[in-house]
């Protein structure tokens, strides 16, 4: 079932779908929906309480309101088990591969675990 678009701005967004795709394998890592037309200021604000907005086309001034990411529970079910996660030099996250699908997007980062 498709989400809703958050009531006032069923005629500033399009239909829900996938926003945000990993740039290595080009897999959707993020869905909502593309605002379609200027807000302002306050409406913005007020949108973003429905989930997050992010540029998603930073050449053509894209925004969308991101309300579902993928995780890593569902790109292991989609995709494969961890295959391979790649840690640079100082500790710092890369990439995580399911299966054969390498992912860069930090969506797909680890949680950080507290000691």
């Amino acid at each position: 079932m498709e989400p809703r678009k958050p009531a006032g701005f069923e005629d500033s967004l399009s239909s829900f779908g996938a926003v945000i795709f990993d740039s290595y394998c080009g897999e959707p890592v993020a869905w909502g929906f593309k605002l379609t037309n200027y807000l302002g200021e306050d409406l913005f604000n007020e949108l973003g309480k429905h989930g997050r907005i992010v540029c998603v086309d930073g050449y053509k001034s894209v925004w969308a309101l991101v309300i579902k990411t993928l995780s890593r529970e569902e790109a292991a079910t989609l995709y494969g088990e961890i295959t391979n996660e790649e840690i640079g030099p100082r500790g710092g996250w890369k990439s995580t591969t399911f299966g054969q699908k390498t992912f860069v997007n930090p969506y797909l980062r680890p949680e950080k675990k507290l000691d």
